[in-house]
């Protein structure tokens, strides 16, 4: 016995599991937001105390590079020995090489014994230099001609860093790669007259200077920067990598800040520090996914607890939702799958219990019994009014092709070829049988074809060798069904135009076929398609096209329109049709249509 239908409303109001759900998502959400925030603080502090240990430490090592750079000019023995050792023309060679001793042991001396200061290197403003350190002994540069001479004069005395660059002369014979790079400290001095006198050059392997930046004592992949006060970046080397994905300098904050990456196409977590000693600007750029990442981890242990509570709560919201949309969805599903060759059968469903289902259901069942119905008798009257429109058509043929026939057989009569003029209407008279059938709104290509040889005969028998025909149509295309009377219309008027001009008169009949269409093509030698009647047929055909209503047809020039017509009205508006002049002089026609389409079925 059928249980006594329920309504959706009763249903649910037997249930408020979804009000629980609610709540227990905006407590899960308010706590979550709480912990997040707290979460982030901590992450942004840890970046940032990163950023700001690799800015202390890169100060550290621009201030020793600098402090020694300071001794050295403020080095009385230095500067002398080297002013003499550099001018001094008329010293003895032992002379030369006591000052060179006692020049290499005093920038030694306060180069010390911190192996990070790799070299130190003295240059006079017009000539001379030398060195100590990785190589100690005459450098053989001159100051002006380096390219760091400029900047350096244009800094008067203070400090001038140039970018990392390569130096094989230092790096030979001390166990290192050559291809090392250093980072060089430039400052100009001045003699006694306050008059610029000479360089001094402290050197230091680029990766010990960068080793904080190298190795960040963190637990997220960071991408550093350091800019020197002038924006120019220090590190990382283009060699390295991909600078351009780092270049934040514009987006420079005290604070951290989220910014989009475009050469990653993502976004990502930035903050900056600024060196105290230095000038210079520390920037640090990590993803925002794995920053964020360990921020989720730290809430995972908080959304575990309440998604064991909406387990449970799911659980009940489950029963409620399966007894309520099953029905629903069987008739989705029935809706969704419906076979098209039995596209109105029935929803056929157990009860539901629910008032409002079955009522649903009823009313579907009765709108596909309308619709079919209505639909059985679209398909009767669309079916009727195609074949009286191709019927209708098709016999506007008949009068076409006897008007171009009676023409030619007068013709010949007053020639007096009386002879042909029989045969001729014997051959007519074969032709009419087959046109004048309105059994079949379709035809095979090879009757066509034998129907146009013999309408060729015919014109042949009139016009002799001044007409001349070929066929060259390929056999895999000779069962293609097509609409009759197609070829032999554009036959009958290629050779009706091609007569307009002077002898010989040339018609080619071509068929061929692609991978997925069929091709016919009748070319003529005659005047061609006039600018009027080519603009007035192809403005007919689209006309047809978009609003699918058919003209009325006259007798004298309806040939191409109403091949395009029978077309459309077969195949829809997948076909193909094309006409024109050629440009040798002369038409051409071309239809065509779907190798796997209705051409064989038909």
């Amino acid at each position: 016995m059928r249980s006594k239908p329920q309504s959706i409303q009763k249903i649910l109001s037997s249930y408020f599991i979804i009000i629980m759900l609610v709540m227990l998502s905006c407590a899960a959400f308010i706590f979550s937001l709480i912990q997040y925030i707290n979460l982030r603080s901590n992450a942004e502090r840890d970046i940032q105390r990163t950023c700001s240990a690799i800015a202390e430490d890169i100060d550290q090592q621009f201030a020793q590079m600098d402090n020694v750079c300071l001794n050295t000019i403020h080095s009385t023995s230095i500067k002398n020995t080297f002013a003499a050792y550099n001018e001094d023309s008329k010293a003895t060679p032992y002379e030369q090489n006591q000052r060179k001793n006692k020049l290499a042991n005093a920038m030694t001396a306060i180069k010390g014994v911190d192996s990070s200061i790799r070299q130190v290197n003295i240059y006079g403003f017009t000539k001379g230099s030398y060195g100590a350190g990785n190589y100690t002994g005459d450098l053989q540069l001159t100051a002006s001609a380096q390219p760091w001479f400029t900047d350096t004069v244009l800094c008067h005395g203070h400090r001038y860093i140039p970018q990392a660059r390569i130096n094989p002369t230092f790096s030979a014979n001390t166990g290192t790669n050559s291809n090392r790079y250093y980072l060089s400290l430039y400052r100009m001095y001045y003699d006694e007259y306050l008059k610029p006198a000479g360089f001094v050059e402290i050197m230091k392997y680029y990766d010990v200077l960068f080793r904080q930046a190298y190795a960040p004592n963190s637990s997220y992949d960071l991408g550093i920067m350091v800019y020197d006060t002038d924006g120019n970046l220090l590190f990382p080397l283009k060699e390295e990598g991909d600078v351009k994905a780092f270049s934040y300098f514009s987006h420079k904050s005290a604070k951290g800040q989220e910014v989009f990456n475009t050469q990653k196409n993502t976004m990502e977590y930035t903050c900056f520090s600024e060196a105290e000693y230095s000038g210079f600007t520390v920037a640090v750029a990590v993803n925002r996914r794995d920053f964020l990442a360990p921020v989720y981890h730290s809430l995972l242990w908080i959304f575990f607890i309440f998604v064991l509570l909406f387990i449970v709560c799911l659980i009940f919201a489950t029963a409620i939702s399966k007894k309520i949309s099953a029905p629903i969805q069987d008739i989705y599903h029935f809706l969704s799958h419906i076979d098209p060759q039995n596209q109105f059968r029935e929803i056929e469903m157990n009860d539901s219990g629910i008032i409002e289902i079955e009522k649903l259901c009823n009313s579907l069942n009765e709108a596909l019994r309308s619709q079919k119905t209505a639909t059985d008798s679209m398909l009767l009257l669309k079916e009727q009014e195609l074949q009286a429109q191709m019927l209708a058509l098709q016999s506007q043929m008949n009068p076409h092709f006897l008007y171009n026939s009676l023409l030619n057989i007068a013709a010949m009569a007053e020639e007096g070829l009386t002879t042909p003029v029989v045969q001729m209407c014997q051959d007519i008279s074969s032709i009419l049988r087959y046109i004048s059938s309105n059994r079949e709104q379709v035809s095979t290509v090879e009757e066509e074809l034998e129907h146009c040889s013999l309408y060729l005969k015919c014109m042949k028998l009139r016009f002799g060798d001044s007409l001349q025909y070929e066929f060259n149509v390929d056999d895999a295309m000779l069962d293609c069904s097509i609409p009759k009377l197609c070829i032999q219309l554009l036959v009958e008027n290629a050779a009706k135009f091609s007569t307009q001009v002077s002898p010989p008169w040339h018609v080619l009949i071509r068929g061929y076929t692609d991978e997925a269409n069929w091709y016919i093509e009748v070319k003529d030698n005659g005047p061609g398609f006039d600018a009027e009647t080519n603009s007035r047929l192809r403005s007919q055909m689209d006309e047809i096209l978009k609003y699918g209503l058919l003209p009325s047809l006259e007798l004298n020039g309806m040939g191409i329109l109403n091949i395009f017509i029978r077309l459309y009205l077969i195949y829809g508006i997948p076909f193909i049709f094309d006409f024109g002049n050629l440009s040798n002089g002369g038409a051409f026609v071309k239809v065509g249509g779907k190798l796997n389409d209705e051409t064989k079925a038909l």
